[in-house]
């Protein structure tokens, strides 16, 4: 998404930092007042949906708590279209760069999105949520997958830039932690890898067919047929990364810094 945001190299990194720093703080205040307007915990935990139950309770009314059920749909709404957006632009940067069919490539004239990239995920999505209808187990599997995928995404993205930083190829950025960006990626690194341990953990004992975590070796089998895959096709077909349009993102960066 750098590659449709004047001076990527300063206002990405800005608007990452600051948005986890912000989204912290409230999150944290919003915990507190879960907490302390929880009530009765045996009736929060026997409640089929217990966001709705603690916002009743807190309000003493129902359609008070209805409203505030509402406007934390109105927040997931907003987080899906975002992860709608970041997703699109994945598809279409790998379509661009041959690591999917080029027809996801294609950028549409009138509405200068990549229209196909957006529904490619959306449709997947779709598919995916199906199979809550034949099972729930299933769909569970899924979403432990998809938030194990992500710390893995973050794990490996994180090693290498620090891996790069001791070996001191980082150049100097637009923004920057600076001294403690190498402190921070030790933490970052320790506390993904913590995550996806517990994220591999059956969420009850004993643990049977339908109270197992398949996380783990579901996705041992994407990697397992990743690694099979570039060997058989992408290590002899992929280009690798378009550095033209990376090097564009960056001399844009300079040339506004500069006007």
């Amino acid at each position: 998404m750098s590659e449709e945001v004047r001076k990527a190299r300063y206002a990405v990194p800005r608007a990452m930092f600051w948005s986890i720093v912000m989204n912290g703080i409230l999150a944290y205040g919003m915990i507190l007042v879960i907490l302390y307007c929880l009530g009765d915990v045996d009736e929060i935990l026997a409640s089929g949906y217990p966001l709705i139950t603690i916002c009743i309770n807190a309000t003493q009314s129902v359609t008070a708590g209805s409203a505030m059920v509402g406007c934390s749909m109105i927040v997931t709404i907003a987080c899906s279209i975002g992860s709608v957006a970041s997703a699109s632009r994945l598809t279409w940067a790998w379509s661009r760069d041959g690591g999917l069919p080029a027809y996801f490539s294609h950028i549409d004239p009138k509405h200068r999105i990549p229209i196909r990239s957006v529904w490619l995920p959306i449709f997947i999505v779709m598919l995916l949520a199906l199979l809550n209808v034949g099972s729930s187990i299933a769909f569970s599997v899924i979403v432990a997958l998809s938030t194990l995928g992500l710390y893995q995404s973050y794990l490996i993205a994180i090693a290498c830039m620090l891996y790069s930083r001791i070996q001191g190829r980082i150049e100097p950025g637009g923004w920057s932690l600076g001294r403690w960006g190498l402190p921070i990626n030790v933490f970052a690194i320790i506390y993904s890898a913590y995550i996806m341990l517990f994220l591999c953990f059956p969420s009850f004992l004993p643990v049977d067919a339908s109270s197992m975590n398949y996380a783990l070796p579901i996705n041992a089998f994407v990697q397992i047929a990743a690694v099979i895959l570039w060997f058989a096709w992408g290590k002899k077909n992929w280009r690798g990364l378009n550095k033209e349009i990376v090097d564009a993102v960056v001399a844009d960066s300079d040339r506004n810094t500069a006007d």
